[in-house]
């Protein structure tokens, strides 16, 4: 660090990755700033740094070889597991000033001896008293794994025959084509003994990690084939709520989704979620004429990227819900658990990405426009480059804020019309390429809906949909069913 450095830190102040000590205090209190440290992002400790006004007051020769040997002491003696610690000198105004360096740990939670668990919480520092925050620290490290746990009580009966039909067709769909059956013409049994003869469904299940020994699933077989996972964990679920005004704490609101249509699965969430903002977003008409070409306010691709994102990487750990607010002003997505401690937002703006829960991002291919590569805030900044993004350490959340600048008596929602940037072109080829688009960003897309979007009728719908049968097929029956594109091999 160099003296210019050493300057620009100090007068910045105190922060979550920095924490200033006139002289060294004890070492049970050195610990407990070090353990903080570990367990978070890492951080500075700089000793001859006056705290409460930032002045240099600097330390002398043996003040700087008794800190450093105490606080060295300190690291390997009171914490467990002992941390590795750097120092170094900075002289800054002729004054020394000793820089202890505390790396992110590898191994969380850190503990002082006494057991305490201490985390960042701005300048500040907190006791960590929550098993939840204990296991999620345990997740970051890798010890742990939130989708991988089982689910007490659930079992095979507990698994919709749609989805799991969904995922072994996408899975094993070369295994399958060579037993010459689908998921139309083919019952589970069947599909399992063409992948793997010999085998139930209940140990193909364990193979994929999808169910444990014992016969019950495990969180990501719940979340991704699960009939109802509010049964189970009913706080693993999205909230949405369209309000009148800019403020949660108002009594009015213009929409919002029953929880009986959040009860499935995450392909059931997403396409309930999805379904909430696509009447929720206001059109407005290019140009005076009425007829002319309408606009969404944001893209639909925008919240197609961003609910498969919270869905897949939330903290199943934390025992809230993702929360989708649409306000006059802006639309909220609040998603339980930060950015894993390596990352931050602007990684995940360049397309750098850390998988938190394995399975799901193994399996939400199959399920849910999905990819694994980390382009998925890339593709939102390519659609709409004004999203706020906020790692938000204190409420332990990653949020999403997207602005509405559009002036609400300008706009209309009935109907609505094509995506942003697809144009709206009469003909029959234009439009069966926007119901495409349509189903491969919401796949359990109502044919009301479809038409919506398109400024059509219903019926005008149902007329292409006879004619796509070559392009688009739908799976299941009712509302539990889903749309899929026939991929030309």
């Amino acid at each position: 660090m160099t003296k210019e450095e050493l300057v620009e830190i100090i007068t910045c102040g105190e922060t979550s990755t920095v924490q200033f000590k006139q002289q060294m205090t004890t070492s049970k209190q050195i610990a407990e700033e070090m353990v903080a440290f570990a367990n978070c992002m890492g951080g500075i400790i700089l000793f001859g740094i006056e705290d409460k006004t930032g002045q240099i007051i600097g330390l002398s020769y043996s003040e700087i070889q008794q800190i450093s040997h105490e606080i060295s002491t300190a690291a390997n003696d009171q914490i467990r597991p002992a941390i590795y610690l750097q120092t170094e000198v900075v002289v800054a105004d002729s004054k020394r000033v000793l820089v202890a360096h505390v790396m992110e740990g590898t191994n969380k939670p850190y503990k002082t001896l006494n057991g305490n668990i201490w985390v960042k919480q701005g300048s500040d520092k907190r006791k960590v008293v929550s098993n939840e925050k204990m296991l999620s620290m345990m997740q970051e490290s890798g010890r742990v794994c939130a989708d991988k746990r089982s689910v007490d009580g659930s079992s095979i009966h507990d698994i919709s025959e749609t989805s799991l039909k969904m995922l072994l067709s996408k899975r094993y769909s070369k295994e399958l084509a060579l037993a010459g059956l689908n998921e139309e013409n083919a019952t589970i049994e069947n599909m399992v003994d063409a992948v793997a003869p010999n085998f139930t469904i209940e140990r193909l299940l364990q193979n994929l990690s999808l169910m444990d020994a014992k016969g019950q699933l495990t969180l990501a077989g719940l979340l991704l084939v699960g009939k109802n996972i509010k049964r189970f964990v009913p706080v693993f679920t999205i909230k949405c709520i369209s309000f009148v005004g800019n403020t949660v704490a108002g009594n009015q609101y213009r929409d919002y989704l029953p929880e009986s249509e959040m009860e499935g699965n995450l392909l059931t969430q997403y396409t309930a979620a999805m379904n909430f903002v696509s009447r929720n977003l206001m059109t407005k008409q290019k140009e005076d004429n009425f007829n002319s070409n309408g606009q969404l306010e944001i893209p639909l691709s925008v919240f197609v990227e961003l609910i498969v994102n919270a869905l897949v990487h939330r903290d199943y750990y934390q025992s809230s819900a993702i929360r989708l607010f649409v306000f006059d002003n802006r639309i909220e997505l609040h998603s339980p658990g930060t950015l894993p401690s390596d990352l931050t937002v602007e990684d995940i703006k360049k397309g750098i990405s850390k998988p938190r829960n394995q399975l799901l991002f193994e399996f939400a291919r199959y399920f849910l426009p999905y990819t694994g590569v980390g382009s998925g805030i890339l593709r939102v900044s390519q659609a709409f480059d004004n999203v706020d993004y906020y790692n938000d350490l204190d409420l332990d959340e990653f949020r999403i804020i997207i602005p509405r600048k559009m002036d609400l008596t300008q706009m209309t929602n009935v109907p609505h019309d094509v995506p942003h940037d697809v144009p709206h072109e009469k003909g029959e080829k234009s439009r069966q390429e926007h119901i495409i688009e349509l189903v491969r960003m919401n796949p359990g897309i109502t044919r009301e809906l479809m038409a919506k979007l398109l400024g059509v009728n219903a019926k005008t719908i149902g007329r292409e949909l006879a004619k796509m049968k070559d392009k688009i097929t739908y799976r299941g029956s009712g509302n539990h069913g889903h749309w899929e594109v026939i991929e030309i091999q």
